[in-house]
This record gives C-alpha cells, sequence and structure tokens, in this order.
C-alpha cells in the first residue's frame, strides 16, 4: 500500500519526521559504507568475475519478475496471479496507476474485466434464494480508525447524540485490524483470508450482487482512493458509476467534499429507485489536522511524530492530535445523516455508522500504538450505530462483528431466506448467539477470539500463539483440537470439498 496508488492518500508524514527518516537513512548508509571499505578488504582475495555475474543475473530476475507481475495483475493473467500465491514470503509489486497512465488499461478495464469461472471456491455455498424486498435505501458510513474510546460526548457529540437516538451495538468487532480485511469482510461476510482467490477469479460480493439484482443505485464516497487496496475492482467491479477517488489536496478537504457530494447525490437521486452508499472518511486515520484550524484538544501535537512513540511517553498530546480529528469527521458525519433527516429520507434508509477498525494508543502498554499490529481490542473493537426505520432507541451488548452487517441487509432489508451459513461468517446483528472463535485478519496471519476475548492467533510460522484480552501471553491455556478443527473448517467453507 505504502508504495501503491494513492499512497499519498492514505499515508500523510510531516516533513520534519521525512527529515528524521532521512537522518537514519543516511546513518544506515555511512555504515554500510564503512562496511564496503572493511569489505574491500576481504574481497580482494576472492575472484570478481563470480561475484559481479551473480549480482547482475539477481537484480535482472528481481526486476523482471516484479514487472511481469505489475502487468498480470492489471491484465489478469491468472496463471501469474495465482502462482505468486504460493511462493512463501513472495510479495511482488502491483503499479495500477502506472498501467492506467501507460494506457495499458483504463479504470473501466479493471471494473469489468473476465474473470472466468470461480475455480475452487463455492461463494455462495448454494444459490441466493429471496422473498421480496421492501426498497429500503442503505448507507454505510465508515471512520477509518475509530478508536472506541472517543465515542463519548466530549469528543464526539454529534454521534453519540445520534446513538442514543438509535440503536447502538457496545460489542461490535472488526473482521481485521487494518483496512484491507476488515472493508472486505463487512462487504463479503468472510474472512479476507480469501482475498487473493476471490481477486484472481473476479467474485464479488453476494450482498453487492443481490442489490444489483434489484436495481439499486450504488455509489461510493471515499476519502482515500478506492484502487488502493484495490476495492473498486473486488468489491464494485458489476457495479456501475463508481467512483473511486475524491478531489481534493488534503484529507480533510476530501473528507469535507465526500460529504458534499453524498449529500448533492441525495438531491440528484430518484426518489422511485433504491440506493446504496458507501461513504469512507480517512481524517482520524491520517492525523493531518489542518494548521488553520483551532484545536479543540491541547496539548496537541501539530502532526503525528512516530519515532516520537515509545511505551513510557506520556500519550496525551498524541491522543488531542486524534480527538481533533475525528472530532471534524464527527461533525461531518452529522452533516451527512442531517441531510438525509432534511430531506424525509430517514424514514425509508437503513444507516450504518461504525469503523473500519480500531486505533491503539499504547492501552496494553505493549508499545503498541495504531494498527494492524495485534488483535486485541483497541485494534479490532469499534463502534456500530444503526439507524432502522420505525425502530426506537436501544443498547445491544452482546458480541457482534463486520461479518453480520452484509447478513443483516441480505435478511432483513433484501429478504433473503438462505441460511447464513450459506453466503458468511456472520449472523443477523440481532441474533444474540456468542460469536465464539471469531477470526480476524487474512490469509497469512490470523487470530480467533474466544471467550473472555482470549486470542488464538496463528503466526504466519505456523505456529499458535495465546494472549489474554491485554496481549500477555497464557502459556498454559489449551483449546480443545476439536474447536480449533471446527474453527479452520468454518475459515475454509467457502472452498470445494475434495
Amino acid at each position: 500500500m505504502f508504495f501503491g496508488e494513492g499512497n499519498d492518500e492514505i499515508f500523510q508524514f510531516d516533513a520534519s519526521l521525512y527529515i528524521k527518516v532521512c537522518a537514519v537513512l543516511l546513518a544506515i548508509i555511512i555504515g554500510n559504507i564503512l562496511l564496503k571499505l572493511l569489505s574491500d578488504r576481504i574481497f580482494h582475495k576472492w575472484h570478481k568475475t563470480f561475484i559481479i555475474p551473480f549480482v547482475i543475473v539477481f537484480l535482472t530476475a528481481l526486476i523482471s519478475s516484479n514487472a511481469i507481475h505489475a502487468y498480470a495483475a492489471v491484465a489478469q493473467r491468472q496463471s501469474v496471479i495465482k502462482s505468486a500465491g504460493h511462493l512463501p514470503y513472495y510479495f511482488p509489486v502491483t503499479a495500477t496507476r502506472m498501467m492506467i497512465k501507460l494506457g495499458v488499461v483504463s479504470q473501466d478495464d479493471l471494473l469489468h474485466a473476465d474473470f472466468g469461472k470461480q475455480s475452487g471456491l463455492c461463494y455462495p455455498q448454494k444459490a441466493i434464494v429471496s422473498e421480496s424486498f421492501d426498497s429500503t435505501n442503505i448507507v454505510i458510513i465508515a471512520i477509518d480508525s475509530w478508536n472506541y474510546r472517543a465515542l463519548c460526548n466530549e469528543i464526539m457529540p454529534h454521534t453519540v447524540a445520534y446513538a442514543n437516538q438509535n440503536e447502538l451495538f457496545t460489542n461490535h468487532l472488526s473482521s481485521s485490524n487494518g483496512t484491507r480485511g476488515s472493508i472486505f469482510g463487512m462487504f463479503f461476510g468472510v474472512s479476507s483470508y480469501y482475498w487473493k482467490d476471490f481477486d484472481v477469479t473476479g467474485t464479488t460480493p453476494v450482498m453487492l450482487d443481490e442489490l444489483n439484482k434489484r436495481n439499486y443505485t450504488i455509489r461510493t464516497f471515499p476519502s482515500a482512493t478506492l484502487n488502493n487496496p484495490n476495492f473498486a475492482k473486488l468489491l464494485f467491479r458489476n457495479s456501475q458509476g463508481i467512483c473511486p477517488s475524491t478531489e481534493g489536496n488534503s484529507v480533510y478537504e476530501r473528507d469535507c467534499q465526500l460529504t458534499s457530494n453524498f449529500i448533492s447525490f441525495l438531491d440528484s437521486t430518484q426518489t422511485s429507485s433504491p440506493f446504496f452508499a458507501f461513504l469512507f472518511y480517512d481524517l482520524a486515520h491520517s492525523f493531518e489536522y489542518p494548521e488553520y484550524l483551532p484545536k479543540k484538544f491541547t496539548p496537541s501535537w501539530d502532526f503525528a511524530d512516530y519515532m516520537k512513540l515509545n511505551n513510557d511517553m506520556d500519550p496525551t498530546p498524541y491522543w488531542n492530535l486524534y480527538c481533533n480529528c475525528i472530532s471534524v469527521v464527527d461533525s461531518l458525519v452529522n452533516e451527512a445523516v442531517s441531510a438525509i433527516e432534511k430531506r424525509g429520507l430517514d424514514k425509508n434508509t437503513l444507516i450504518f455508522i461504525t469503523g473500519d477498525h480500531g486505533q491503539e494508543f499504547n492501552e496494553n502498554h505493549k508499545n503498541y500504538w495504531g494498527h494492524g499490529s495485534n488483535y486485541t481490542y483497541p485494534q479490532i473493537h469499534i463502534p456500530l450505530i444503526v439507524h432502522q426505520p420505525k425502530q426506537s432507541n436501544k443498547i445491544f451488548a452482546h458480541r457482534t462483528t463486520h461479518y453480520d452487517i452484509s447478513t443483516t441487509i441480505l435478511q432483513d432489508v433484501l429478504g433473503v431466506t438462505n441460511p447464513p451459513s450459506d453466503y458468511s461468517m456472520g449472523i443477523n446483528l440481532y441474533d444474540t448467539t456468542f460469536r465464539n472463535w471469531h477470526v480476524v485478519g487474512d490469509n497469512l496471519n490470523y487470530a480467533f477470539i474466544i471467550d473472555s476475548n482470549m486470542i488464538v492467533e496463528k503466526k504466519p510460522s505456523g505456529m499458535l500463539e495465546i494472549y489474554d484480552k491485554n496481549l500477555n501471553p497464557v502459556p498454559n491455556f489449551k483449546p480443545s483440537a476439536s474447536n480449533i478443527s471446527q474453527a479452520i473448517q468454518t475459515i475454509n467453507s467457502f472452498y470445494e470439498s475434495k
């Protein structure tokens, strides 16, 4: 993602941080020069004609293999893409934006490529059967990196007020600790364990397939690009009129613009045609608080100086920077839902407000900051607020997950009568059955969240490590073999049985 398309939209760093990083890199370079001088004393004893050809062959192989994969990724050469997935710890580059600029493919080519047969997959497991549906509009508002502690009157008063008027799920878990797996799980209803297989076969979410069958108008309003990760292709390839990016010179401008674009869409949409809208705010993730705006929470850093983060520091200035950012998102989300209400659309619109994943501020005192590094609650526990037409306010404390969102839409709005296991790892949000062995992560590194929020993590090496909810190792805990076997079977349930 760091080197992919839209990296300047996804990753935001202050100039002084770049200077610090450059200083570290310079020190590394100087160290390498010293090592080079030392190695020269040894090198003359070896035959140079052996070393130089080896380096040339190695670099040629490295560059050519990545170039081939970059082309195959946009041209959908399945044999190349699938082969890459079988090479351990091989992470080849993609260059989608460059290929588009060079004219190799167009944005439309990416969205509507012919992927052929779903080899080896059975998603959904059975044909979807549905009864009549009620043409309810659907809006999903996602806040990137939403720390649950921010949902309070002091920081997010508008969102708290909206939660008090509607339904609040207080024990909601993401499907991952990063954007890629969390949005994937929310839309597909299954783990991003399947990302590669769904990508190379062109498999799309059952939820969006059913919305398209019912002629829903589907629109996206993202702050950061939907081309990295490539949600535009993976999720919305069968949907018309998708906007993969939003104009703006900063995250704040794009967050504001996507809100305006959504309100304009509400004014232009035909009331006779139901719509599905996905809004994705990024300011809380970027920490790019505009310097010309007053800071409500102080003391506050001016930017996220990641090199200062350590286990012993006072997180208050960093946390206050985050609070300043997410308080702006709070106001923008309020504008969006208020626009729905002012047009009377709330009477026929199902609204979800949630995060893609959490954001840790060293709550566990293990020197973890941000997300994507562990599966404790600060990184996977996010708020979920639901507006149901004609429903009163209520608080639900049972465990729910991102996999439940698409399942609930399919059952309650689209009238799907299949059991959820045909198309999802989740169940209906309002089903209080305990979600034990909830899977989070992706195919390389995933974990199960079990009783008492304990974590059973499968490392890339294949080893299992057990932690309590605060990331303390639990050496004497031995999960039953039958439970592990059942959990693994559930993960693999959308592959064809041999």
